[in-house]
């Protein structure tokens, strides 16, 4: 059970290592083929889209883990109370826009569902999918900081 547990609250870590290991071998086998003379056209693709999936499932990963870049300047020179409004305006702003990539993101994944891919020959929608994917993920994330910081007052949410 523990197992299981870890798994599912790290899943987008696991599925991003995953994509970025694909990418990497895909990487790797098109320069070896490359060397050999060897023609593999769905390497470079296939990196392509790995590469596009580790990122934005590494972004929310970053975002969980507060490693991403953070300007803490101002927040530093008011007052808590201050901060506190600050740091909801900011998470206000970020829903705001993680919503827009949600609905944009769910319109562009059906509108090329249906489209193959070049040379892998998969619905290019799910190389999108990730969009709304990702973005529904940092939702979450950006809604427990918000839970945290109004109801817990704490002005930097762990």
């Amino acid at each position: 059970m523990k197992i299981g547990k870890k798994v599912f609250f790290n899943i987008e870590e696991i599925v991003s290592c995953v994509f970025f290991t694909i990418m990497c071998i895909s990487v790797a086998l098109g320069v070896f083929a490359r060397f050999f003379e060897l023609s593999l056209v769905w390497t470079d693709e296939l990196a392509r889209y790995t590469f596009i999936w580790s990122v934005l499932l590494g972004t929310v990963v970053a975002y969980k883990h507060k490693k991403h870049i953070v300007i803490d300047a101002l927040s530093s020179l008011v007052p808590k109370k201050v901060n506190t409004i600050i740091q909801i305006i900011v998470r206000l702003g970020l829903l705001y826009l993680f919503f827009i990539l949600l609905k944009y993101g769910w319109v562009l994944t059906f509108q090329t569902w249906g489209v193959p891919t070049t040379s892998l020959e998969i619905p290019t929608g799910f190389v999108y999918l990730v969009v709304p994917l990702s973005s529904f993920l940092l939702i979450v994330y950006t809604l427990i900081e918000l839970y945290q910081i109004i109801f817990k007052k704490v002005s930097k949410p762990s």
